[in-house]
């Protein structure tokens, strides 16, 4: 029996870019019922394009999908460590919708557990949903002023970069 050849699909920033473009010309109900679909698929390409969209809609518009809130914890929890970049796309977004405390404290453990990964990328993005939470969580703030100072002096140029993001946001919080 002949295997049957697998031929990788390519997803490119600029696809995202595209994309993100695309979700906010459409209706909003039409694009999130759309990016939630892809996100919950079975298909694991889907869930890194549809988690990377859900991550960069979600900077831009903090709370857009935050009926999905618990999804999006949901789907960051469940995903497998191979799918490393949707794991780290979807926390960073599950960050942006956890508009109350008790989604925001729900959520913490999983970013505590992904700042551990090995995965320096998971790790970054990690960093970035901690900071996001401890914008809107009081007593998260010093822990997390702590991290992105150690952050900034990191040997790795990926945390050293999004510490330097992330920074401002915690300090308008203070």
């Amino acid at each position: 029996m002949k295997k049957a050849m697998v031929i990788p699909r390519v997803w490119k920033s600029t696809d995202a870019a595209a994309a993100a473009k695309d979700f906010f010309t459409k209706p909003r109900k039409t694009a999130v019922r759309e990016l939630m679909r892809e996100l919950c698929s079975d298909d694991p390409f889907d869930h890194r394009c549809a988690a990377e969209l859900a991550r960069l809609v979600s900077r831009r518009e903090p709370g857009i999908l935050a009926a999905y809130g618990d999804v999006l914890a949901e789907v960051a929890a469940a995903l497998p460590m191979e799918e490393w970049q949707a794991r780290g796309y979807v926390i960073v977004a599950a960050a942006h919708n956890a508009l109350t405390r008790s989604q925001r404290l729900r959520l913490l453990p999983l970013v505590r557990a992904r700042l551990a990964e090995d995965r320096i990328a998971v790790r970054t993005m990690a960093l970035e949903a901690f900071a996001i939470l401890a914008a809107s969580e009081p007593e998260l703030r010093d822990e997390a002023m702590e991290m992105l100072e150690e952050a900034r002096h990191s040997p790795i140029p990926a945390m050293r970069c999004r510490a330097k993001l992330m920074l401002p946001l915690l300090m308008r919080s203070l």
